[in-house]
């Protein structure tokens, strides 16, 4: 984990202000006792990615929606720390409504393809 002076030493680029996962990492900084250099905003993983490929910051992302760039050694990822960020995904289906086979099948797909994922979420850093 990067010390506590070279996280507030960093320049943040991040996802925008109003997803659900920016709110769980300013949580996580709060619970730390660390503010949260925030330098610029996007709306794009793709273009956070570029920017931090670039030098011009680090981010903080999910290791899954690294993964091509992790494998190629354009990006690195730090682990934030002991304490793990975790996230929940769901699928919401109306109440009282009986799935059909098409959405039983959907949801086993969306099973299957998530258990790789993981939920943790790391630092992403220009790799070397």
């Amino acid at each position: 984990m990067p010390d506590r002076a070279t996280l507030a030493s960093e320049r943040f680029i991040l996802y925008s202000k109003t997803s659900y996962v920016i709110g769980l990492i300013e949580e996580y900084f709060r619970s730390e006792k660390m503010a949260l250099p925030v330098a610029m905003e996007l709306g794009s993983v793709e273009a956070i990615k570029e920017l931090v490929k670039l030098g011009l910051g680090v981010s903080i992302l999910a290791p899954w929606a690294m993964r091509k760039e992790l494998e190629e050694g354009s990006l690195i990822a730090v682990s934030l720390g002991k304490r793990r960020l975790r996230r929940q995904w769901g699928i919401l289906v109306r109440k009282g409504h009986r799935l059909s086979l098409a959405h039983e099948t959907f949801l086993g797909l969306c099973k299957t393809v998530t258990e790789g994922f993981g939920n943790d979420i790391a630092l992403a850093k220009r790799g070397t």
